[in-house]
C-alpha cells in the first residue's frame, strides 16, 4: 500500500461459516480423523495421504461455495476508500478476493495455493494435490504441501500487519472468536488509539475490550454498518 491504512479489518472463521464454509468444524471432520491429525507438521509427516485428502475435499467445497453479503460489503468498503482499508484474515478461503477486495493479507495461508518445501515458493493450486505432484516453479517432485499455516507455525504477513495496526484510526473485528492473533491485533490497535468495533454473532471473551460491539448475524450487521459509513454524516 502506498500509505499506511487508516482502517484495519480483521476477519475470522465466523465470517466464513456464514458463507457455508467451515473447514475445521469438528462436526465436519471425516470419520476417524481428528483435527490434530490434519493441522500439524507432525500429522502431515505421519500420514501425508490423509492430510492431502482432507485439504483436497476442502478445496472442492470452497470452490462450490460463494462469498456472502458481509464479504461483499467489506469489498465495497475497500473500493469506496482507496488505499485506506486493509483486510487481514485468518481464513484460508478466497471469499474476500472473489467479492472484489483488493488489499488482503492471509495470516494463516490460502487453501487455493500450494507451497514447495524445497524452493519455498507458493503456486496457485485449484485441483487435487498429492505427493506425486511437481512444483510448478522449481520442478522438484513430491515436495508440495497445502499452503496453510499449521499449529506451531508462525502466522504470515505480520511484518505488514503490525505497522498498519500501529498507525490505524479504526479497527474492526469481524467473525473472530477472541483468540490469537485477533486478541494481539486488538491490543495493538488500542495502543495506537484506534476506535475498535467488534462484529460477532454472539458475545466473545474479548467483547468488553472493544469500544463498540455489534452482536448479530454478520450478513446483516456488516452491510448495514458499511452502508452508513459510505453514506457519511
Amino acid at each position: 500500500m502506498a500509505q499506511p491504512p487508516k482502517i484495519v479489518v480483521f476477519t475470522g472463521p465466523g465470517l466464513s461459516r456464514e458463507a457455508g464454509f467451515a473447514p475445521f468444524d469438528p462436526a465436519a471432520m471425516p470419520p476417524g480423523v481428528a483435527l490434530e491429525d490434519v493441522v500439524t507438521r507432525d500429522g502431515f509427516a505421519r500420514a501425508p495421504e490423509r492430510v492431502f485428502a482432507f485439504y483436497n475435499q476442502r478445496r472442492r467445497a470452497l470452490q462450490a461455495a460463494a462469498p456472502n453479503l458481509a464479504h461483499e460489503a467489506l469489498a465495497a468498503f475497500d473500493l469506496s476508500r482507496p488505499g485506506e482499508v486493509l483486510i487481514v484474515t485468518r481464513n484460508i478461503d478466497d471469499f474476500h478476493e472473489r467479492a472484489g477486495a483488493r488489499a488482503v493479507i492471509h495470516t494463516h495461508g490460502e487453501l487455493l495455493t500450494a507451497r514447495c518445501t524445497i524452493c519455498m515458493k507458493v503456486s496457485d493450486w485449484f485441483g487435487d494435490l498429492s505427493a506425486l505432484d511437481d512444483c510448478p516453479i522449481c520442478g522438484n517432485n513430491g515436495h508440495l504441501r497445502p499452503n496453510v499455516v499449521w499449529v506451531g507455525e508462525d502466522p504470515l504477513g505480520l511484518a505488514l500487519v503490525y505497522p498498519a495496526l500501529a498507525t490505524c484510526e479504526r479497527f474492526l473485528s469481524v467473525g473472530d472468536g477472541g483468540g490469537e492473533p485477533g486478541r494481539s491485533f486488538l491490543a495493538e490497535a488500542r495502543r495506537a488509539g484506534a476506535r475498535t468495533t467488534e462484529f460477532a454473532a454472539a458475545p466473545t471473551p474479548v467483547s468488553p475490550e472493544f469500544d463498540e460491539h455489534i452482536h448479530a448475524p454478520l450478513g446483516q450487521s456488516v452491510p448495514a454498518w458499511v452502508k452508513r459509513e459510505i453514506a457519511g454524516p
